[in-house]
């Protein structure tokens, strides 16, 4: 068979490595860890067992499982570190620094492979296959290590992380990025775990999107502008239920209602506590304060909050 039909095979095979690496990366139960270090591991293994029987590989009668372990380390090296690698630097880091990170990270990656090309002009084909497998092994054992699992964790999550870390204010952050599941092992050590609570966690999301639509609402009232412009809106106010929660039970439109003059219906059992409403509008029938009145169920707000 002429060399370059092998050649060919080798990237028919790459090619599947890398079309199934794009099924499974967002698999939550196997995604972009396990793939990273499962595709490290299967390349030492194949690359560890013909450095140690080269002579027996390299016979003629054997050669073929020789080249049956260099095609399945080509397709592991596909559906493994190099369909996740440059995934998972984009995911990583905090947004001010994401796009150095990943450069560096790209050019750490781009010094290994010219270190490699010039290495191996000064050593033997065997001694080759001695010295790539350990960079597998070494390759596993860092992303067990110390890589966190960003599979199915919305990156916005991962912003909010990072700035209380930034803040210095770790421990004020319950979200689903602190989720053992989305840890490295090194964090988990750490004890970064033990802060996520999903019920603070609601509870601070809400008081942070309270924020945003208030701050918006004084920006527009300052500015004589009534009407809500969608671009100016987080994702989560888009939702007209979250933003009529919101004008609902904002002190801040209390306040200013009550300076203007207008009418505020108290709500039963809310506390002495009311709302922005019609100056004639002094009851409320017991439908209306169901429907209306109530905060949305905690699952549709929820489903924009949470993971």
């Amino acid at each position: 068979m002429p060399g370059w039909l092998y050649n060919m095979i080798n990237v028919c095979v790459s090619l599947m490595g890398y079309y199934m690496a794009a099924f499974f990366i967002d698999n939550k139960l196997y995604g972009r860890k396990w793939m990273q270090q499962i595709g490290f591991l299967m390349d030492f293994i194949f690359f560890v067992i013909p450095a140690f029987n080269f002579k027996y590989y390299t016979s003629p009668e054997h050669i073929h499982a020789f080249q049956a372990m260099y095609f399945l380390s080509s397709f592991f090296n596909q559906f493994g570190p190099n369909a996740v690698t440059f995934l998972v630097a984009a995911e990583v880091f905090p947004t001010p620094i994401r796009a150095t990170a990943h450069g560096f990270a790209a050019a750490v990656g781009k010094l290994g492979a010219l270190l490699a090309a010039i290495l191996y002009n000064y050593i033997d084909t065997q001694t080759k296959f001695y010295v790539v497998p350990w960079f597998g092994l070494a390759g596993m054992v860092l992303t067990w290590l110390f890589l966190p699992d960003t599979t199915g964790l919305d990156l916005k999550e991962q912003e909010r992380r990072w700035y209380f870390l930034r803040s210095g204010r770790e421990s004020e952050y319950h979200g689903p990025a602190v989720h053992p599941k989305h840890l490295s092992l090194w964090e988990r050590i750490r004890g970064a775990g033990k802060y996520y609570d999903p019920e603070l966690d609601y509870k601070r999301k809400v008081d942070e999107m309270r924020g945003d639509w208030e701050a918006l609402v004084a920006r527009q009232a300052a500015e004589k502008e009534l009407q809500f412009e969608e671009d100016d809106l987080d994702e989560g106010l888009k939702h007209a239920h979250v933003r009529s929660y919101f004008e609902r039970t904002s002190p801040m439109l209390f306040a200013n209602e009550k300076k203007l003059g207008v009418g505020v219906t108290v709500l039963p059992g809310n506390g002495g506590e009311g709302r922005p409403g019609n100056p004639t509008d002094d009851i409320i029938s017991p439908a209306r304060f169901s429907d209306e009145m109530l905060p949305p169920p905690k699952a549709d707000l929820g489903s924009k909050l949470s993971d």
